[in-house]
């Protein structure tokens, strides 16, 4: 009986020791993600768990905590690397503050936005009357909103006339940028526009307080993970843009937000549709 049990536990140890030699597997399928895109995130990489490239590693967090909790203490929540509900998110904390140049408006037109994004060698459109254009002025710029327009299929910037004057429901401008599909960026309002709505935290996120940026995209399909579904020359001028507006207005990355992050309740908007923690990993590079 002895010897029976023996051979059992040997077989068990065995394929205990061939499993996890040989069949060890990330976490999760979608934690296979390039290690500085995990790095931002505050998790920590492990070779050997993902097929693909090199870089492409499990990412796993030893932080992960409610997105509220998180940013009560002073950190930034980021999806994709903690398991369980979605509101358990990896907290990055020390990344609220950064180092970053400029100063930020208060109660003003942003009558510089043309300059600021030219002088970061930007393709620039100014429509017409855009540095009076506005719901009134702007209280602060602490925020960045990006959005997609779910606009045309075609065309650099057709949703151009919908951004500047409005929609039945709700008048322009939409927001006080866009950007079309060749990397031009289009300035159409210097005051307050109607982009964000509800949001997690108006002070920063809301109109009164954050730039908006309507890049022109159908939106579809839906995504949260890469950008496979834009232009290279839109996707990269899309984060020069924001780089600039971030030096030019001392706006740290922890405040630029996609739509869909910051809006109230979660789940009222979907854009981007791109991974907005591999937009802010471009940002710090």
């Amino acid at each position: 009986m002895s010897s029976i049990r023996s051979l059992t536990i040997a077989v068990c140890l065995a394929f205990i020791y061939v499993k996890a030699t040989y069949g060890a597997e990330c976490w999760s399928k979608n934690a296979c993600i390039d290690t500085s895109v995990c790095a931002s995130k505050g998790g920590s990489s492990q070779r050997g768990l993902c097929s693909g490239a090199s870089n492409i590693q499990c990412c796993s967090c030893s932080n992960c905590m409610d997105a509220t909790t998180c940013k009560a203490r002073g950190g930034v929540s980021h999806t994709g690397i903690c398991s369980g509900a979605a509101n358990m998110q990896c907290c990055k904390m020390g990344s609220v503050v950064e180092p970053v140049s400029g100063t930020t408006p208060t109660n003003r037109m942003l009558t510089d936005l043309a300059d600021i994004l030219r002088g970061a060698g930007l393709t620039v459109v100014e429509v017409d009357g855009w540095k009076t254009r506005g719901h009134g002025i702007m209280a602060s710029a602490k925020g960045i909103l990006i959005h997609h327009t779910a606009g045309p299929a075609s065309g650099d910037f057709p949703s151009l006339r919908v951004v500047r004057d409005g929609r039945t429901d709700l008048p322009g401008p939409l927001s006080q940028l866009g950007l079309g599909r060749t990397g031009t960026w289009y300035v159409i309002a210097a005051g307050r526009s109607y982009h964000a709505g509800e949001t997690i935290d108006n002070s920063i996120f809301g109109n009164s307080n954050a730039i908006g940026i309507e890049a022109e995209a159908t939106g579809v399909p839906s995504t949260n993970t890469g950008h496979a579904h834009w232009p290279d020359v839109q996707y990269q001028s899309y984060i020069r843009g924001v780089k600039a507006l971030q030096a030019a207005y001392a706006i740290p990355t922890s405040r630029v937000l996609g739509h869909k992050e910051a809006a109230v309740p979660a789940g009222r908007k979907p854009d981007p549709n791109f991974s907005m923690d591999e937009f802010r990993a471009a940002l710090n590079q």
